[in-house]
């Protein structure tokens, strides 16, 4: 399955941008797009991917404790009615497509940054030496990973995922005098909000330290909003960020990363922040002392 994501997702996101387009001008599911017949090829193939797995692990929905096996082992309070085939390859398809290319962006953004900053690389390596030692980095470690998650919060500040996000509005509202009827497309500029210099101080510059415990200005919940907020804020949220803190702290104790000389990456945005020509890096192990 992973396999059929991996192949798929550069299509997909090829022609994404259309469908947002679509959408915000109110034009219909079925109507002819670029990229549209990718799109939907992509979809019926992960679709069927997923229902097989799905049909695999109903025998043995008692087994485990991943998201699949505590999803298929759900019920209703009420009427305890458990989850059909058909809603559990949608919840499992929420989770892969909102949860596989954002991690991974997340990930390729903050090694660029940390690969143009050499003293939190030191101060990163000194605190996952100091809290995880020589074994693997866990869930276990993550709330001590302090000035690791310092450095994600700042490159997800710098290149949010979710550059905009969209919003209906379901009844009239009025922003600062500004009446807003119901039925408007709202955008939400995340990438904007991130680099105001109403909100941030120098706001281009890389400074994990505005994110430490003891800063007296960190941000105000709406001024930081890699995965939005209210109602609609990103279900997986604390999931990504206990993933993404691990894998960050795996990478960069196990290895340097450097950019290509000369290449300077462009953000380009399909639905999600990607670098626009991909990330060439170098990557080399780190020795390690026996």
């Amino acid at each position: 399955m992973i396999r059929t994501i991996e192949e798929g997702h550069a299509a997909y996101y090829r022609g994404i941008n259309w469908w947002v387009m679509y959408r915000l001008v109110n034009l219909p599911h079925w109507l002819p797009r670029p990229g549209g017949k990718a799109v939907r090829a992509h979809e019926t193939r992960l679709r069927q991917a997923v229902a097989q797995l799905v049909q695999a692990r109903r025998a043995h929905a008692d087994d485990g404790d991943d998201l699949l096996a505590r999803l298929s082992r759900a019920a209703d309070a009420e009427t305890g009615e458990r989850m059909s085939d058909e809603l559990l390859v949608d919840n499992i398809l929420s989770f892969l497509i909102a949860g596989f290319d954002t991690t991974a962006f997340a990930l390729t953004w903050t090694l660029f940054l940390v690969s143009k900053s050499p003293e939190w690389e030191a101060r990163m390596l000194d605190e996952i030496e100091r809290v995880v030692g020589a074994g693997p980095v866990t869930s276990a470690h993550v709330s001590r990973l302090v000035v690791v998650q310092q450095v994600l919060n700042e490159s997800l500040r710098l290149f949010p995922t979710a550059p905009i996000i969209v919003r209906d509005i379901l009844d009239d509202v009025e922003f600062e005098g500004v009446r807003v009827p119901a039925g408007t497309i709202g955008l939400v500029p995340i990438y904007a909000i991130h680099r105001h210099r109403s909100f941030w101080k120098d706001p281009d510059r890389f400074d994990p330290s505005r994110f430490a415990p003891d800063n007296p200005s960190k941000p105000s919940r709406y001024q930081f909003l890699p995965f939005g907020a209210g109602p609609r804020i990103c279900i997986g949220a604390a999931f990504a960020m206990i993933e993404a803190t691990i894998m960050i702290a795996t990478f960069v104790r196990a290895a340097t990363f450097s950019v290509v000389p000369g290449f300077d990456p462009q953000p380009a945005s399909r639905m999600f922040l990607l670098p626009k020509n991909g990330m060439p890096m170098h990557v080399t192990p780190r020795r390690r002392a026996d």
